[in-house]
């Protein structure tokens, strides 16, 4: 097993770059990322790695990846860190399935909820485990990564239990990231969810940075989707406080106004979004109660469709 790269990443976007800055730096020297587009990796390639910038310090890091493409699984890892979009999960699966060694363990890291459980429904011969990103990033060409701030990485297992974390949250912590084994994911993943549900729809809405949530009416629709989510949570059996959470959540935008969400990332770049995972989850799970994120889940979609209405200049 020595001559197999302990961790792979699949998804070489934001997170799965971050994560790559994250391992290198802690003295991990052969870090094995996928693509799913044979031009980034070609870009890749040609660069040397994908280059992480930091926004406070303006410092850039190549972190030298070595980069592969979906269709060339050549790859045995102890860890798989899936870092792809919630959208493009179920395409990821069978690559994932084929890196992993046996007893491995395939770390989820996707936005809301679905990916998860999809993954754990189709990997039944690995340990899954799911990761909850506290660190922002945005990706601003092929290789090219601006990292913003944030260094937290929640990880747990819900079937099976999960020891050969404690490995990957040594390694990781040698590099900076402040991984921490948890053992209730379910509850970090909804105070991750309300975050989400309010940041992200709003500033894709208005294409704006994380700071337009901070003006008064964003805050009151914040307040609205909170109360949705707090309602979605208790019939999943967890009890959230809407009043102490609205303020965790306008606590973390204060923290990174200057940030470009990732679902605004996408709208910009004429992608699909997450939307499905995240404000249209708490929609199914409450149905005609959950009207405030049925509505943004609605707006979003539309959206998505929008560029190929838009008017001519």
């Amino acid at each position: 097993m020595s001559r197999y790269p302990l961790v792979c990443i699949v998804g070489g976007g934001s997170v799965g770059s971050l994560l790559a800055y994250f391992l290198h730096r802690s003295g991990v020297r052969e870090i094995p990322v996928y693509y799913a587009s044979r031009e980034s990796v070609l870009e890749v390639e040609n660069q040397g790695g994908v280059v992480v910038v930091e926004k406070k310090s303006s410092v850039e890091y190549l972190v030298p990846v070595k980069p592969r493409h979906y269709s060339q699984p050549v790859d045995q890892c102890v860890f798989v860190l899936n870092a792809v979009k919630a959208i493009d999960v179920p395409r990821s699966l069978e690559l994932v399935s084929k890196i992993a060694c046996e007893g491995g363990v395939v770390v989820m890291l996707q936005n809301g909820f679905g990916s998860l459980e999809l993954a754990e429904e189709k990997l039944t011969g690995l340990k899954v485990a799911c990761g909850v990103v506290y660190f922002a990033s945005e990706r601003v060409s092929r290789a090219r990564v601006i990292y913003y701030g944030g260094d937290t990485l929640l990880v747990g297992c819900r079937r099976k239990p999960c020891e050969e974390l404690l490995v990957l949250a040594e390694i990781f912590r040698r590099g900076g990231l402040d991984f921490r084994v948890v053992d209730n994911i379910d509850y970090y993943r909804w105070i991750k969810l309300a975050f989400n549900a309010v940041i992200n729809p709003l500033t894709a809405i208005t294409r704006s940075r994380n700071e337009i949530v901070l003006e008064e009416e964003g805050v009151k629709l914040a307040e609205m989707i909170i109360k949705e989510v707090c309602e979605a949570a208790r019939l999943h059996g967890y009890n959230l406080e809407s009043t102490r959470l609205l303020k965790h959540v306008l606590r973390v935008l204060e923290n990174s106004r200057e940030n470009y969400s990732s679902m605004v990332q996408d709208i910009l770049a004429g992608r699909s979004t997450e939307i499905d995972y995240i404000n249209g989850f708490i929609a199914r799970t409450l149905g005609e109660r959950g009207v405030v994120n049925t509505v943004l889940t609605l707006i979003v979609k539309l959206l998505e469709k929008s560029r190929k209405y838009e008017v001519k200049k």
